[in-house]
């Protein structure tokens, strides 16, 4: 989105570390993505990522882009160490739209209230906020996921919306909050 000229300024944990300890992990971890992926192959489709050899490097190369913007991006206030559901430091509808990409809604283990208190969070700084998958780690669906959209119905326009994309077999649904105008 940067190198569009768009406005983006992401959150995460992982912003506390430096380049070279994000690095590091990154390697640690690549061999065990890697042998886990293997190790699941049916549950993917191998449409627009052909096959392991390409998943590696296309998710390597992103990691790399990432990284050697890493220190300008926390320098110009892009890259931000956060916890959700702590409260962000943006007044209330400071963004137009928030993502989450394989974090709320998969980590059922986290508990609802932690889900619903994130969305709530989110939902105070964006007006709107999409969320993909909707899957669990397993790519499966869960009652939290029915449960969260219903949360939400009562206040806002929900919806669960087809996309083009699928890479884990039955899951191209983006999840869509928006605030009623």
């Amino acid at each position: 989105m940067t190198e569009r000229n768009g406005n983006v300024i992401s959150f995460d944990l992982i912003y506390q570390f430096s380049k070279t300890d994000i690095e590091k992990r990154i390697e640690e971890v690549r061999v065990i993505v890697m042998q886990q992926m293997r190790e699941n192959m049916d549950n993917y489709v191998w449409t627009n990522i052909k096959d392991l050899d390409e998943l590696e490097f296309t998710r390597m190369s992103a990691m790399k882009k990432f990284l050697s913007d890493y220190e300008k991006g926390k320098a110009e206030g892009r890259y931000v160490f956060h916890e959700l559901p702590n409260r962000l430091l943006y007044e209330d509808n400071y963004f137009d739209i928030g993502l989450s990409s394989h974090f709320l809604l998969m980590y059922t283990s986290l508990g609802y209230d932690f889900h619903i208190a994130s969305i709530t969070e989110m939902l105070r700084v964006c007006k709107e906020i999409r969320i993909f998958p909707i899957v669990d780690l397993d790519a499966n669906k869960t009652d939290l996921t029915v449960k969260v959209m219903d949360y939400f119905k009562k206040d806002y326009n929900v919806e669960s919306v087809k996309t083009d994309y699928e890479f884990q077999k039955g899951e191209n649904k983006l999840l869509i909050i928006k605030k009623i105008v």
